[in-house]
């Protein structure tokens, strides 16, 4: 059920639909968390198409990461814990480059906080990274708050009363 309501939330939004409108259709579903949430966690169609060449750039810098971390992993040659161990970051990595391509709020959101957590790694401090962290941590907050943020202060000001 959950991923019918994705793909209904998902085209709507598509055809030009607001949110709000959106919410609105929608709202005799017995889910109203998991509209709220999908709401929330997907970009309008016209910001996508604005933003695509930061989210590549996005993109590609978090696969070139992971990339490296993978080889690294794997360079092991046997199966063990560290090998398993090695395979935490790459894994997660996966996981955000798959929202990041979805252009999922919750993307943006892990890829800002994960990568500024990184840092505190020393392995992350050499010179590739040093350079592509901070620039992740940058990127991925630019599209947060150009994607999701501009909205969310638009729906939740309040009006003041009249003097």
């Amino acid at each position: 059920m959950a991923a019918f309501l994705e793909d209904k939330v998902e085209e709507l939004l598509q055809k030009g639909y607001s949110k709000e409108k959106i919410r609105q259709m929608l709202k005799d579903e017995d889910e109203d968390g998991e509209l709220d949430f999908y709401l929330k966690n997907m970009a309008y169609p016209a910001d996508r198409t604005r933003y695509q060449f930061v989210n590549l750039s996005l993109f590609f810098i978090l696969l070139f990461i992971t990339v490296k971390k993978l080889y690294f992993a794997l360079s092991f040659g046997q199966l063990s814990i560290f090998m398993l161990l090695a395979m935490v970051v790459p894994t997660v990595n996966l996981y955000i480059l798959r929202e990041i391509m979805r252009y999922r709020r919750i993307g943006y959101l892990f890829c800002m906080v994960l990568s500024a957590l990184s840092l505190i790694n020393a392995e992350n401090r050499a010179f590739p990274e040093i350079i592509l962290v901070p620039a992740m941590v940058f990127l991925s907050g630019f599209l947060f708050a150009k994607l999701f943020l501009q909205y969310e202060r638009k729906e939740n000001r309040v009006k003041a009363p009249p003097a």
